[in-house]
C-alpha cells in the first residue's frame, strides 16, 4: 500500500518486527478479498487480523514518514510522491492491459474511462478497487505537506490534532456516510474513507514524533508482554469503541489496537538473531507492495487455470498460494528490470 520501506529513519536500520507484521498484514489484505467458509480452531488468530490490516499500513506510513513532514524535506517529500503514486499508475495499466488482451467482459466491458477512475481514484469495479488506499493515501500526504508548510512545528501539530477531532465527529455523527454515500461506487469510497484514515495516520505520526516506542524499549519485556495482553484483550471485547455506519474503517477498537499490535511488533527483540537470520528475513518481506498490489490480478489468473484443469482449492489454501505466486513474480520483476518495474513492487 503504499506499502513504504521498512527501514526505521530514525534509528538507520530495519525493524525486523515491523517488517514481518507487514508482510502478515499483507496476507491478511488477501485473506479480507478471498477468504470464505468455516474459520477453523487454528487459523482464529487470521480472522481476527483481517480488519487491522489497511489500519497497520497507514498507521506506519506516517510513522515512517514524521520527519520528512516536520522538516519539510523536499527530496524525500518527492520520493515518498513518486513511490506512491508511480505504483497507482503503473498498476492500473498493467491491469487494464491484461484485461483488455483477455478480452474480460461484463454487462458493459473494460473501457478507456474504466482505466481513468482507477488512476484517478483506485477503485474501479472492473479493474482493482483495492488500490483505493494509494489514492487516499496520496491525499493525505499533500494534506500533510500542506499543513507543515502553512503552519510550522507546534501549530502544525495542534492542527493536526484538532482535524483529527473533526474527522471522528465527522464520522460518527453520520455526515461523513451522508456527504459520500450517494456518490457512484469509483468516488464514494476513497472520499468516504479520508476522514476514515486521518485518525490513524495521525496516531502513527504523534507516536513517532513522541518516540513512544524507542522509549519503551528501557522496559521491553514488560511492554511486550503488556502490549500483547492487550491485544488479545481487544480482540475478545471489539466493542469498546462502539461501531458507526461508514465505509469499513470507522468501527470497533481499530484506533487503540493498531498502536498496541505495532508496538508488540516494533519492541521484539529481533535484532539479536544472526546475520544470516536477518538477511533471510530481509528477503521474505521484501515484496509486500508488489504483493498487495498484484493480488486481485494473480486471483483472476488462478481462478481461471483452476477453472481450466477443473481443480477447487480450500479458500484459505487459495489465499497462500495467491501471496506465495505474488512474491515470485515480484522477484523476477525485480531482477528484469529495477528502474521500471522495481519501483512496483518494493
Amino acid at each position: 500500500m503504499s506499502i513504504d520501506n521498512i527501514v526505521s529513519k530514525r534509528n538507520d536500520r530495519i525493524n525486523y518486527g515491523i517488517a514481518l507484521l507487514k508482510m502478515l498484514m499483507c496476507f491478511e489484505v488477501i485473506l479480507i478479498h478471498f477468504w470464505v467458509g468455516p474459520v477453523t480452531y487454528t487459523l482464529i488468530p487470521f480472522s481476527k487480523l483481517v480488519g487491522l490490516a489497511v489500519p497497520t499500513f497507514m498507521f506506519l506510513s506516517f510513522y515512517f514518514a514524521e520527519k520528512s513532514f516536520l522538516t519539510i524535506d523536499d527530496n524525500k517529500i518527492k520520493k515518498r510522491m513518486w513511490r506512491i503514486g508511480y505504483p497507482q499508475i503503473g498498476w492500473a495499466l498493467i491491469y487494464w492491459s491484461i484485461y483488455c488482451i483477455l478480452q474480460i467482459k461484463n454487462s458493459s466491458g473494460i473501457t478507456f474511462y474504466d482505466l481513468l477512475w482507477q488512476i484517478l481514484t483506485g477503485h474501479s469495479p472492473k479493474i482493482n478497487p483495492s488500490m483505493w488506499f494509494q489514492t487516499v493515501l496520496i491525499l493525505l500526504t499533500i494534506v500533510y505537506v500542506l499543513i507543515f508548510r502553512l503552519f510550522k512545528d507546534r501549530k502544525g501539530l495542534i492542527l493536526i490534532f484538532f482535524i483529527t477531532i473533526f474527522s471522528l465527529w465527522f464520522q460518527y455523527s453520520g455526515y461523513n456516510l451522508m456527504l459520500f454515500g450517494s456518490l457512484r461506487y469509483e468516488l464514494k469510497f476513497p472520499l468516504g474513507r479520508i476522514c476514515e484514515m486521518f485518525p490513524y495516520a495521525s496516531i502513527g505520526f504523534f507516536t513517532a514524533h513522541f518516540d513512544v516506542f524507542n522509549r519503551l524499549k528501557k522496559y521491553r519485556l514488560i511492554c511486550v508482554i503488556l502490549f500483547g495482553v492487550i491485544s488479545i484483550f481487544l480482540f475478545k471485547y471489539n466493542n469498546i469503541i462502539p461501531p458507526s455506519i461508514g465505509y469499513g474503517y470507522s468501527h470497533h477498537n481499530n484506533l487503540l489496537h493498531v498502536f498496541f499490535v505495532v508496538g508488540f511488533a516494533f519492541l521484539l527483540p529481533f535484532e539479536r538473531f544472526s546475520i544470516k537470520e536477518k538477511k533471510l528475513l530481509q528477503h521474505i518481506t521484501r515484496y509486500t507492495l508488489g504483493i498487495y498490489c498484484m493480488h486481485r490480478l494473480i486471483a483472476f489468473l488462478l481462478n481461471l487455470a483452476l477453472a481450466i484443469i477443473g481443480l477447487e482449492l480450500n479458500s484459505f489454501l487459495f489465499c497462500v498460494i495467491i501471496c506465495i505466486i505474488a512474491f515470485c513474480t515480484s522477484f523476477v520483476m525485480c531482477k528484469l528490470s529495477s528502474k521500471y518495474l522495481k519501483p512496483l513492487v518494493e
